[in-house]
Protein backbone atom coordinates (compact mmCIF):
# COMPACT_ATOMS: atom_id res chain seq x y z
CA UNK A 1 0.00 0.00 0.00
CA UNK A 2 2.88 2.45 0.90
CA UNK A 3 4.40 1.87 -2.59
CA UNK A 4 1.43 2.53 -4.57
CA UNK A 5 0.93 6.10 -2.01
CA UNK A 6 4.52 6.97 -3.36
CA UNK A 7 3.96 5.64 -6.59
CA UNK A 8 0.44 8.09 -6.67
CA UNK A 9 2.04 10.87 -5.40
CA UNK A 10 5.10 10.50 -7.47
CA UNK A 11 3.28 10.56 -10.36
CA UNK A 12 1.51 13.58 -9.44
CA UNK A 13 4.50 16.13 -8.38
CA UNK A 14 5.90 14.92 -12.09
CA UNK A 15 2.90 16.13 -13.82
CA UNK A 16 2.97 19.37 -11.94
CA UNK A 17 6.26 19.84 -12.60
CA UNK A 18 6.20 19.43 -16.17
CA UNK A 19 2.81 21.61 -16.31
CA UNK A 20 4.63 24.25 -14.74
CA UNK A 21 8.03 24.04 -17.09
CA UNK A 22 5.67 24.19 -19.92
CA UNK A 23 3.83 27.21 -18.70
CA UNK A 24 6.83 28.66 -17.71
CA UNK A 25 8.69 28.27 -21.61
CA UNK A 26 5.08 29.99 -23.25
CA UNK A 27 5.52 32.52 -20.82
CA UNK A 28 9.37 33.49 -21.38
CA UNK A 29 8.39 33.15 -24.88
CA UNK A 30 5.70 35.75 -24.42
CA UNK A 31 8.01 37.64 -22.64
CA UNK A 32 11.04 37.73 -25.44
CA UNK A 33 8.24 38.31 -28.13
CA UNK A 34 7.07 41.70 -26.25
CA UNK A 35 10.92 42.67 -25.33
CA UNK A 36 11.54 42.30 -29.32
CA UNK A 37 8.24 44.40 -30.24
CA UNK A 38 9.34 47.29 -27.52
CA UNK A 39 12.64 47.75 -28.36
CA UNK A 40 11.86 48.20 -31.71
CA UNK A 41 11.79 52.51 -32.67
CA UNK A 42 9.01 54.34 -30.67
CA UNK A 43 8.87 51.11 -28.24
CA UNK A 44 8.36 51.27 -24.94
CA UNK A 45 11.58 49.39 -24.37
CA UNK A 46 13.26 52.11 -27.26
CA UNK A 47 15.94 53.62 -24.90
CA UNK A 48 18.32 54.12 -28.13
CA UNK A 49 16.19 56.77 -30.75
CA UNK A 50 16.16 59.50 -28.28
CA UNK A 51 20.16 59.37 -28.25
CA UNK A 52 20.42 59.41 -31.96
CA UNK A 53 23.66 61.64 -32.78
CA UNK A 54 24.36 61.94 -29.18
CA UNK A 55 25.25 58.23 -27.83
CA UNK A 56 28.72 59.39 -26.71
CA UNK A 57 27.72 62.42 -25.26
CA UNK A 58 28.81 61.66 -21.27
CA UNK A 59 26.44 62.78 -17.55
CA UNK A 60 27.47 62.23 -14.18
CA UNK A 61 24.86 58.96 -13.02
CA UNK A 62 26.59 58.99 -9.33
CA UNK A 63 29.86 60.55 -8.02
CA UNK A 64 32.79 59.49 -9.86
CA UNK A 65 30.74 57.61 -12.41
CA UNK A 66 30.35 58.94 -16.40
CA UNK A 67 28.11 57.05 -18.62
CA UNK A 68 27.78 57.75 -22.23
CA UNK A 69 24.29 57.61 -23.55
CA UNK A 70 24.35 54.83 -24.90
CA UNK A 71 25.84 52.91 -22.08
CA UNK A 72 23.09 54.12 -20.37
CA UNK A 73 20.52 53.10 -23.07
CA UNK A 74 22.27 48.71 -22.50
CA UNK A 75 22.05 49.66 -19.54
CA UNK A 76 18.64 50.17 -18.87
CA UNK A 77 17.61 47.96 -21.52
CA UNK A 78 19.46 44.77 -19.49
CA UNK A 79 17.69 46.49 -16.51
CA UNK A 80 14.22 46.49 -17.84
CA UNK A 81 14.55 42.96 -18.86
CA UNK A 82 15.75 41.64 -15.82
CA UNK A 83 12.38 43.55 -14.19
CA UNK A 84 10.19 41.76 -17.06
CA UNK A 85 11.28 38.37 -16.13
CA UNK A 86 13.73 37.35 -18.40
CA UNK A 87 15.47 34.05 -17.06
CA UNK A 88 19.34 35.15 -17.15
CA UNK A 89 21.55 37.73 -18.60
CA UNK A 90 22.54 35.14 -21.32
CA UNK A 91 18.79 35.11 -22.98
CA UNK A 92 18.79 39.02 -22.49
CA UNK A 93 22.07 38.93 -24.14
CA UNK A 94 20.90 36.35 -27.57
CA UNK A 95 17.31 38.78 -27.73
CA UNK A 96 19.51 42.03 -28.12
CA UNK A 97 21.28 39.98 -30.90
CA UNK A 98 18.41 38.53 -32.41
CA UNK A 99 16.97 42.35 -32.36
CA UNK A 100 19.99 43.61 -34.03
CA UNK A 101 20.56 41.15 -36.18
CA UNK A 102 24.49 40.94 -35.77
CA UNK A 103 26.65 40.08 -33.41
CA UNK A 104 26.99 41.90 -30.08
CA UNK A 105 29.65 44.33 -29.79
CA UNK A 106 31.90 43.84 -26.64
CA UNK A 107 30.27 47.29 -25.29
CA UNK A 108 26.84 45.68 -25.51
CA UNK A 109 28.06 42.65 -24.05
CA UNK A 110 29.29 44.31 -20.65
CA UNK A 111 26.77 47.07 -20.41
CA UNK A 112 23.81 44.76 -20.74
CA UNK A 113 24.79 42.36 -17.44
CA UNK A 114 25.17 45.79 -15.71
CA UNK A 115 21.60 46.54 -15.80
CA UNK A 116 20.76 42.77 -15.36
CA UNK A 117 22.54 42.77 -12.32
CA UNK A 118 21.77 46.60 -11.01
CA UNK A 119 25.28 47.14 -11.02
CA UNK A 120 26.75 50.63 -11.87
CA UNK A 121 29.91 50.41 -10.20
CA UNK A 122 32.08 49.83 -13.85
Amino acid sequence: MKNIILILFFTISLQSFSQTDSENKNSQAEIRSFILAETKQGGKLDFFTEIKGKEYNASQVKPGLFMTNIEMALYKWGKANFELGIENVETALKIFEEFKGKDLSRREKDLIPMGYTNDLSK
